[in-house]
């Protein structure tokens, strides 16, 4: 006659087993009947090869409560009541022997792990999935706690290899080393990952079998990659870059490391950077000791710009700034365009060059009439049709070229953040209008041609 059971809590029961002042018949009273239950509710009722597996993994279940070591009694934490720890065990037992080469010696005509999803009920099933995915992450997320203190190198090689498919050859040589370090590294942190991640799981009564391991990373892929850190922009981290440049020390190689095993965010960055394989993705490394020569060097190009005299600008345009503002000048169907900048002394403009009309060169423009000079004054671009008669246009350069201008666009030029010019384009030849799309053509020209002539200047004093 079977033991009527105590009214001993679970914990206490438990205690007492593993303490040897409880019978464990207790155990066997409590819960064979529902594990046995469980399980052969889960097989379909014409697979008697599963049935009978099914009772067997029952008593498999308690006699492991006893005879392994850590048994499944100690690793039962009692965050849960135990039948439901025991039940997830067997279930998963079930599940894992279902997907074995024995059972596919054994099975006739079926697959029972399909056959037992119809015959148990949808909400038990899901019941006993949820809990064992759950458990699975959990499990999966202390190996890779564990790995990031152990391994932390090779941990971030694997995320990098495994998943964002970064080369193991660039891997090495970002850290200096070979190749083979790299891959034991990577060895290494899975190999602590999974121990660590089936020492968890077996305390919680759950098996990390191939499947339910698939399922835990499709539900929640973040396991492997970590949770986000509370780290700045990682675009503006200079160790990532150095790292990624192969340039990096030692200590900022540690200090890298460190970034990426916390911050996806910054991981995902580096992996970018190392990816990139049509160079859209510029990789700057910066140097720390050359931020204080940075802004002495801005302030030097500042003051050289306030005394910078026409003429000595012309030395500054190569024949690519020509070419390109002659290109820019035919897109939008003028017969001519100049720049002018003006004098120090803030008297006139002066012009520089005009790639169509060279003879304007030196020429000048006094500030108190012009459209030339209202751009300057305002620094808003300016489309003039019918320009003969208008009452902001000078006809002293056409007096001087001997033409007319039908047709103007004048745009401010911008040197370090100031006006300090004017880029035109005219029609002499037609009386057609410019539009705005030709306006803003000759806005971006203007803004590439200061760009480039910034750059020649800095390039000059820097000797």
């Amino acid at each position: 006659m079977a033991r009527e059971p105590t009214s001993l809590s679970d914990t206490d029961l438990r205690d007492g087993i593993l303490a040897g002042l409880a019978a464990t018949a207790e155990l066997e009273a409590r819960f064979r009947q529902p594990l046995e239950r469980l399980l052969v509710g889960m097989c379909d009722r014409t697979d008697g090869r599963s049935q009978e597996k099914a009772v067997e993994i029952a008593g498999q279940i308690l006699a492991e409560c006893f005879v392994k070591s850590p048994s499944l009694l100690e690793r039962w934490q009692g965050g849960d009541n135990l039948e439901a720890f025991l039940r997830t065990a067997a279930a998963n037992r079930l599940k894992s022997w279902w997907a074995s080469a024995e059972k596919k010696r054994t099975e006739v005509n079926s697959e029972s792990l399909s056959l037992a999803h119809a015959a148990m009920p949808a909400a038990e099933v899901d019941k006993v999935d949820k809990e064992a995915v759950a458990m699975a992450e959990h499990a999966l997320r202390a190996g890779v706690a564990a790995a990031a203190r152990e391994y932390p190198e090779g941990l971030v090689f694997l995320r990098l290899k495994g998943l964002y498919g970064v080369e193991q050859r660039i891997i090495s040589q970002c850290w200096g080393h070979h190749e083979a370090q790299t891959g034991r590294w990577i060895k290494e942190a899975m190999a602590l990952i999974r121990a660590t991640a089936v020492s968890t799981a077996e305390a919680t009564g759950c098996e990390l079998t191939p499947d339910l391991l698939q399922q835990a990373l499709q539900h929640d892929p973040a396991v492997l990659l970590g949770r986000p850190g509370a780290g700045g922009q990682p675009e503006h981290d200079e160790s990532l870059k150095l790292l990624a440049a192969g340039t990096a020390d030692a200590k900022t190689r540690r200090q890298a490391v460190a970034v990426l095993c916390q911050d996806p965010a910054s991981l995902g960055f580096f992996a970018r950077l190392l990816n990139r394989r049509d160079e859209r993705e510029a990789l700057v490394v910066r140097d720390p000791e050359l931020a204080d020569m940075g802004v002495r060097l801005a302030e030097c190009v500042r003051r050289s710009l306030a005394i910078l005299q026409p003429a000595e600008a012309a030395a500054l345009v190569t024949p690519l700034m020509s070419a390109w503002f002659a290109d820019s000048l035919g897109q939008v169907g003028a017969d001519g365009g100049t720049l002018w900048l003006l004098r120090p002394e803030g008297a006139a403009l002066e012009a520089v060059f005009n790639p169509l009309e060279p003879e304007i060169a030196g020429k000048r423009q006094p500030l108190v009439s012009g459209i030339v000079s209202l751009v300057l004054a305002t620094g808003e671009p300016a489309c003039v049709s019918a320009a003969v008669g208008h009452v902001r246009h000078s006809p002293a350069i056409d007096i001087v070229l001997g033409k007319t201008t039908r047709a103007m666009i004048a745009v401010p030029f911008v040197l370090a953040g100031s006006v300090r010019g004017v880029l035109t384009a005219v029609r002499f030849t037609r009386d057609a209008a410019f539009g705005e799309s030709e306006t803003r053509s000759v806005k971006r020209c203007a803004d590439i041609l200061a760009t480039l002539l910034v750059q020649n200047l800095t390039a000059r004093i820097l000797g």
